[in-house]
């Protein structure tokens, strides 16, 4: 049982985090996966305390509605925004992306007012999820003309969009460029990223050369994680090599 003196400190110290900074108090609540309902009544107390207003609340209330699904509300939160800012952009952005809504989501990247690596990281993985129900051909082209135009703008490419590309192209069958993208990413490569191309080997049955990446990635330091290991197993599934695991 908690003893009351440090239930009511707590508490105390929940009240004087809410009065001092009540903006991100409410934006770091709206961010604990909450029900719907639970989510619909914090809404309500922003709303009372008038901090609809704060660019961070707005944010988070666009990402709560989405994780729960209620995209309705999801867009009117935006939408009621006078001047979105650029997290408020990818955050519905990527909501409608993630229930596949592509064109829709497609439209708002068009007109968004400017882009960051989010953004781009965003558009290629809804390629990467629609080539999964989608041709791949005509995935593979849309993802090319975005990754042309990631170069256009002089977007350098980092790991997390480095990763989105290495596994749009893979997923879409071309190999050769997905190994392109992963060697110029040079020392900036992450764990996802090492991931990403392990995988890709491994989907297109080159298990030695998957192996042979897992094995370099151990010697640069990188640690594996969980997706790392199964793109090891289907590679040496795929390569009939069961007892090298």
């Amino acid at each position: 049982m908690i003893p009351q003196s440090l239930s009511s400190f707590a508490c105390a110290s929940m009240a004087s985090y809410l009065i001092s900074t009540p903006s991100l108090f409410f934006s770091n609540l709206l961010l604990l996966h909450l029900s719907s309902i639970f989510g619909r009544i914090v809404h309500a107390q922003i709303l009372r305390f008038g901090l609809q207003i704060d660019p961070f609340v707005q944010t988070s209330l666009i990402t709560m509605y989405s994780s729960c699904g209620i995209l309705g509300s999801a867009r009117q939160v935006f939408d009621e925004i006078p001047h979105p800012d650029l997290a408020s952009w990818n955050s519905i952005i990527n909501a409608k992306f993630q229930v596949g809504l592509v064109g829709v989501a497609r439209n708002l990247f068009d007109v968004m007012p400017e882009r960051n690596r989010i953004s781009w990281s965003c558009v290629i993985d809804a390629y990467v999820r629609c080539g999964k129900s989608c041709g791949r051909l005509g995935t593979l082209e849309h993802g090319k003309r975005a990754h042309a135009y990631i170069d256009k703008c002089g977007v350098a490419v980092d790991a997390v969009l480095g990763t989105a590309l290495i596994e749009m192209y893979a997923k879409c069958g071309n190999i050769e460029k997905a190994r392109w993208v992963f060697g110029n990413l040079g020392p900036n490569k992450d764990v996802m990223a090492w991931s990403a191309m392990t995988s890709g080997l491994a989907m297109h049955r080159l298990a030695e050369e998957s192996l042979a990446l897992f094995s370099k990635m151990i010697n640069k330091g990188v640690r594996p994680n969980a997706v790392t290991f199964l793109a090891v197993f289907c590679a040496c599934v795929h390569g009939g090599l069961v007892r090298d695991v």
